[in-house]
Formats: structure tokens, sequence, C-alpha cells
């Protein structure tokens, strides 16, 4: 009796779908998402925008799986040459594909959230900001959506040709934001990660989840009436249909903005060597990181006014064009993102700050040392060998190997560039001019 109470609440589970047909891709999609986000448990700053992001950027694949599983439920267990599938069964209208995309979307849907746990905890514990309950919410729906999708798809072709069309149709509607900023708003993801400071616009959001959940309805509605026998007109099934396609065409019409700035939160700032460092507090625990990685740099140039008079985080930036500005303003500011890494790209950024832009330099972007370089090349590797003797000085080491400022003196590198400043700044500086070289 209890093996008999036992099965039957095991098959509730799965009724009328054999467990095999979900298990298996719920299986596949945990282990992808698993494996997709694993990495990104011990990045430095994540945060719940980047988060909320993620939820829909992350289901790409999972939910290609996810259609392909439904079309396969559709195209064994809802054909017409079925006994329990007659389109003359009242239950067939509602019930059965109703009970086949409840559990197809209950198990998919299920291991894909299960599987972004462990990303959600290592962001509760260090995370910063609030999540975006729309952008989440869009993502689920479209999930949903794009399951149903599949569904239909199996329903429509009756038979296993609804798998490939419903697995290829999914990662084409998915991929589409790649290639045009218009398809975001109808689709799981932007085609990049917000991150702190900046938010998914919300006009876009909001206009994401409606058209997933009018979309809900028009395929539902859809699939009921390919089931159906006699099939007889509906204004609402038309209308419904009618709706997504003006939906579609919309953002195409009028784009929405993707993201704006949000720079919720206080700034946290310490100044040193004459320059004020700020970050949003969120990332206060890469300030001091911020600040040791610089600071060397702008040292080792030794011009205390080439310096910036304040270094920030674009986390706390208002707008674009007040980061646009920044060098106007003696400004530089660092993007703080997930899974950035400071070691390489804040002694990178300072040193970019301080050093001429070699590309100036007429050289078409080419710095070389060889005989048969040209002038203005030559006089460009002095620029990029200056800017990347900077960067090594992040580290309080000396440039290793056989470049321009290989064994130079702190000492004397100061000295040449106090001298020669201006000359370096026009790329008038040829390599055999530097002081340690002749």
């Amino acid at each position: 009796m209890n093996t008999l109470a036992s099965r039957a609440r095991s098959s509730a589970l799965f009724w009328p779908v054999p467990p095999t047909l979900v298990l298996v891709p719920a299986a596949l999609i945990l282990v992808t998402t698993l494996a997709a986000t694993w990495d990104r448990l011990g990045w430095h700053a994540l945060d719940w925008v980047y988060l909320s992001s993620q939820v829909g950027a992350q289901a790409r694949m999972p939910v290609v799986v996810s259609a392909g599983a439904a079309a396969l439920v559709a195209a064994r267990f809802a054909r017409a040459g079925l006994v329990f599938a007659q389109p003359w069964q009242p239950r067939v209208e509602r019930d059965l594909p109703l009970r086949h995309i409840t559990v197809v979307v209950a198990w998919c849907l299920g291991a894909y959230l299960a599987g972004m746990l462990p990303l959600t905890f290592a962001v509760a514990a260090a995370g910063a900001g609030s999540p975006d309950p729309v952008a989440v919410t869009g993502a689920l729906a479209g999930f949903v959506a794009l399951t149903l999708w599949g569904y239909l798809c199996g329903v429509l072709t009756r038979g296993l040709l609804g798998v490939p069309v419903a697995v290829g149709t999914v990662f084409l509607l998915t991929s589409l934001p790649l290639v045009m900023d218009a398809w975001a708003a109808l689709s799981l993801q932007l085609p990049f990660s917000p991150s702190l400071g900046v938010r998914e616009s919300a006009a876009l959001g909001a206009y994401r989840l409606g058209f997933f959940l009018l979309l809900v309805v028009a395929l539902w509605l859809t699939a009921v009436r390919s089931l159906r026998a006699p099939r007889r007109f509906s204004a609402v099934h038309g209308s419904a249909v009618a709706a997504v396609a003006v939906t579609v065409l919309l953002p195409h019409l009028h784009p929405f903005p993707l993201v704006v700035r949000a720079p919720d939160g206080a700034e946290v700032c310490e100044e040193h060597g004459g320059v004020r460092y700020c970050v949003h507090e969120g990332h206060a625990r890469d300030l001091d990181t911020i600040t040791g990685l610089s600071a060397p740099v702008f040292a080792a140039y030794g011009l205390a006014e080439a310096a910036p008079v304040e270094v920030r985080d674009q986390s706390l930036a208002r707008d674009d064009e007040e980061v646009l500005d920044g060098p106007e303003r003696g400004v530089l500011w660092f993007s703080v993102y997930p899974g950035w890494d400071p070691h390489q790209e804040v002694p990178t950024a300072a040193a970019a700050w301080l050093a001429p832009d070699f590309h100036r330099c007429g050289s078409e972007g080419a710095a070389r040392l060889g005989r048969d370089a040209d002038p203005r090349e030559r006089r460009a590797a002095v620029v990029l060998g200056l800017e990347s003797w900077l960067v090594s000085q992040a580290y309080g080491g000396e440039e290793h190997g056989d470049g321009l400022f290989s064994g130079a003196e702190p000492d004397e590198v100061r000295a040449w560039i106090r001298e020669d400043h201006e000359r370096l700044a026009a790329c008038a500086v040829e390599p055999e001019e530097l002081p340690w070289r002749t």
C-alpha cells in the first residue's frame, strides 16, 4: 500500500509526461547553468543589478533546451493519432496541454533557478545595490513564453520535426539582441550586462514583461485552438495574435533606451599624494586596492600637475557626459564592474592618463624599433615604453626584458620627464635621446 501511495505521489509530479522527457532536459539545464556561472562566484564587485541582468542572460541555452523538451512532449502526446488526445475530447481543449506545459516548465525552469542559486548566494554575501524585480520577472516570463512556443511547434508539426524547429527558432530569438539593440525589448537579455550605477531602463523592462505576458496568452490560445475540432474563429485569439504582431513592431519604430545611470548610494573617499580617490559604497572594499595601484604610477611620473585631481568610480557618475568630460575637469574615471581585475586595469588606466596617446604620434598606431622602422614609429615606441614602465611601477619592480626603459632608475626617468615632458607630449623624443641609453 505504501508503495502504491508513493508511486501515486511520484507520478503526480510528471503525469501525463514520462519522467525521462523532463528529467533529462532538467538535468542538462542544471549542469549547463552551473557550468556557466561557477567561475563567477569569486568575482570582484558582484552586485544585485548584475545578477538581475544575468537571470535573462544565462537563460539563453536553458530555454532552448526547455523549448525542445516541450516540442517533444507535444509531438508525442498531443498528436491526433493517440486515443486519449482526440480533437473531439473536451479535455484536449485545456486540461491536456495545460498539464503538459505545466510539467515541462516546472521542471526546466526549476532546474534553471536551482543552477542560479550559487551565484545568488555569492551576490547576497558580498553584493551591493538592490535587485531589479521587473528585469527578473520579465526574464522568467520570457522563459515560460519561449517554452510554450516550443510546445506550439510540436502541436503544429504533429511530429518530431517540431523539436529542431523549436530549438532553432528559440536560439535565433534569444540571439537577436546581440545583433540589434531593438530586439532587447523582445528577448531575455540586453546585449551587455549592466552593473552597480547603471540600470535597465524602466520603459524597456516594463515593455519586455508586458510583451512576454501577452505572448504567453497568444501562444496558449493558439495551441488550444490547434488541438480543438472543429476550429472556430475566436475574437479573443485573433486580438491576442494581432497585439503580439504590433508589439513586435513598435520597438523597431521607436527603440527604447537600454540603460540609465542610477548612482544610488553614498561615495567612500580617501586622499593620497594630493589625489582624491572615491568609489561607490558598494565597492568600498576595492578602494585601498585602487589607491595602492594608482598612487605609485602617479608618483613615478613625478609631475604633480600631470596627475588627476580626483579618481572616481564610474558607478558614481550621474550621466555619460560627466565621464566624457573627465579629462577636462581633471577626473580619471575607473570602470568597476563584476569580474574586473584591478591589478591589471588600474595601473594601465593610470599610466594611460599620464603618457601621451601614442596613436597620435602619426604612426597609425604602430610602434617599432627595428632598422626598417619609420621615425614616427620609433618615437611612438618611446611613448609606449614609458607607459609600460609606469605600469610596472605599480608593483614596485623594474621593467623586465630589453625594452627602452629596462634598467632605468626611477629618479633618472622622473628627471627626464621634467626636462622633456613637452617634447614627450608632442611625440618628438627619439629612442637614442633617452639619457640611460646614451
